[in-house]
């Protein structure tokens, strides 16, 4: 396969940052068409990417018009599982952003759905790709530092996501929507599942939302214990107003590993009247504008290759039984075991 033909559905944020880097970015890759069941967005989108009358309102128009191969789909959490499914049935390999599903059943389902088909499924944590992660990981599996005692992970938005996902019935709120990738951070550099969370959540920042999302959380903490037991802590805030913020920490036998920075650079200007100023990254799009184009070009690699992605299905479920499990706990109060 010279070229992996590439169909984006979802034109907002994350849509258009894949769109973006499938059409200039990723070699051996073509973006051929987007998706989005607002048309106008469509069409403003094809036009910018230099795609016009390849705006589409559903997959289905596309594939008649265009030849495809794969797609890259970063639509509302609540429609990746039909989504995946029908591209699966026209035998599409599949980039998914994260949150995978609102449930561990529609996981489950959606990797039934691409084995069955024989195409690929691939999680959108491009943390996995993210040079600083990547090292930590590599340092992990040299032995370098010895075992992972205590994994530390957060996320931090500087402004709320769209409207839909402050809905926790509809998103499974904060946990899922910016912490997904910390849930997946844990297990991965902790290097075995989530099997029991503590969580504790409220809405510190905007409580004027609980009035008509009763569920609603902005600032959470979690407790973790893997399965190797090794102990794990998260928590995210957004809107945290100061930046975009994405670390990990991992503290192991014989050292300690870090993973990433608020600042863009290693600069640091103090002034004598106590002042401090520092570059600091505004956009998780700065942050891992790198990241998202090694991780559509691992996609493309493994399409082309026939070969597994390092990221799968699997990891996409066991963050959503991690995350599911932690909002039950904020529900309940107590300890919550992780569904296997």
């Amino acid at each position: 396969m010279a070229h992996v033909r590439v169909c984006a559905i979802g034109t907002g944020r994350a849509g258009m940052v894949h769109a973006r880097n499938f059409r200039w970015h990723v070699p051996h890759a073509e973006l051929v068409a987007v998706v989005d069941t607002n048309a106008a967005s469509a069409a403003t989108a094809a036009l910018e990417l230099d795609l016009p009358g390849r705006g589409f309102a559903t997959l289905a128009e596309a594939t008649a018009a265009v030849d495809v191969d794969a797609v890259v789909i970063t639509t509302p959490t609540f429609t990746h599982e039909a989504l995946v499914r029908e591209a699966a049935a026209h035998g599409l390999h599949v980039l998914c952003e994260k949150p995978m599903a609102l449930t561990v059943a529609s996981c489950d389902a959606m990797i039934a759905a691409c084995d069955r088909a024989g195409v690929l499924l691939q999680l959108a944590f491009m943390r996995r790709f993210d040079p600083p992660f990547v090292t930590a990981k590599r340092d992990l599996d040299a032995d370098l530092v010895g075992a992972p005692l205590i994994v530390r992970s957060l996320t931090r938005g500087p402004g709320l996501p769209p409207a839909w996902a402050n809905d926790v019935a509809t998103s499974n709120g904060m946990l899922a929507e910016v912490n997904s990738h910390d849930f997946d951070t844990v297990r991965w550099l902790g290097g075995a599942d989530i099997v029991e969370v503590y969580a504790r959540a409220s809405a510190r920042k905007r409580p004027d939302l609980l009035t008509e999302l009763p569920d609603f959380y902005d600032t959470a903490i979690v407790s973790a214990t893997l399965g190797n037991g090794v102990y794990a802590m998260i928590d995210g805030i957004c809107p945290a107003d100061y930046g975009y913020d994405a670390r990990a920490e991992v503290v192991a036998e014989r050292g300690v590993l870090f993973a990433g920075e608020l600042r863009t650079d290693g600069s640091l200007r103090v002034t004598r009247d106590g002042g401090e100023a520092r570059d600091h990254f505004v956009s998780w799009r700065d942050r891992f504008r790198r990241a998202y184009e090694a991780e559509a070009e691992h996609f493309v690699r493994c399409v082309r290759d026939g070969a597994v992605p390092s990221v799968g299905g699997i990891d996409g479920r066991a963050a959503v039984a991690a995350v599911v499990a932690a909002n039950r706990s904020i529900s309940q109060g107590r300890a919550v075991q992780v569904d296997a």
